[in-house]
């Protein structure tokens, strides 16, 4: 598939969005190819709890404050998520829990 144009007439706001919407797009493509891997059972409650926050928009730091963990905790939770759910982002990983229910922002 590709989407392309000569002259890109987006506000630099909506960028984040058509990010987005590509990693979803792209995963859809390998959804079809391949099955889940684990469904994000084996998700634990925090990293549920740091991806819903990262899907709110928050930073680690910021989520590490909510938490009232450390900023290198909340990576590593996040960091943990990414390879349970073979995401290779924060991105992607909030993308796949909110398409699978996961989580709920």
């Amino acid at each position: 598939m590709w989407i392309g144009g000569r002259a890109l007439d987006l506000p630099d706001s909506a960028l984040p969005a058509v990010y987005l919407m590509a990693l979803f797009a792209f995963d859809r493509v390998l959804k079809l190819h391949r099955p889940l891997q684990n469904g994000g059972s084996n998700l634990t409650p925090r990293e549920r709890e740091v991806l819903t926050w990262a899907a709110l928009g928050k930073t680690a730091s910021e989520i590490g404050e909510i938490l009232e963990i450390s900023q290198r905790t909340a990576k590593a939770h996040t960091a943990n998520a990414c390879q349970k759910l073979g995401a290779v982002n924060r991105t992607q990983a909030v993308m796949i829990a909110l398409r699978d229910r996961l989580i709920q922002p």
